[in-house]
């Protein structure tokens, strides 16, 4: 069984505070390292070259497109693996050229490309 501290509870005990404990007690101290002097060296070493990565260049808004089209979201198609891959190869040669990159883009503009083809009248 336990043993109660009485000592906290004493009234005739002295007003001198208990000494705390930590598991940190043992480990040690963290001091500061000495600081080494730097030599110098004889070649006087240059430093690199910062280059300034090239600006992407904003490309134009297809101008048959003035009126805003509204965007529907999230409509399942069934498309074959290979056009899959081949659309993501597009997507990535158009973002490494600067461009955007957009897949939903690409099908939006082969759809269009596919009415116009199909119903020249619109």
């Amino acid at each position: 069984m336990k043993q109660p501290r009485t000592e906290g509870f004493d009234p005739n005990a002295q007003d001198k505070p208990k000494p705390l404990k930590s598991t940190l007690d043992n480990m040690p101290t963290i001091e500061k390292q000495p600081v080494q002097q730097q030599v110098q060296s004889p070649i006087p070493v240059e430093e690199p070259r910062t280059t300034v990565p090239p600006v992407r260049v904003v490309r134009d808004v297809r101008p048959d497109q003035a009126v805003r089209r509204k965007i529907k979201s999230r409509h399942p198609f069934d498309i074959f693996e290979d056009q899959v891959d081949r659309l993501k190869q597009l997507s990535l040669e158009d973002r490494m050229r600067g461009g955007a990159g957009s897949m939903s883009a690409m099908v939006r503009e082969a759809l269009d490309d596919y009415f116009t083809k199909v119903d020249p009248q619109d």
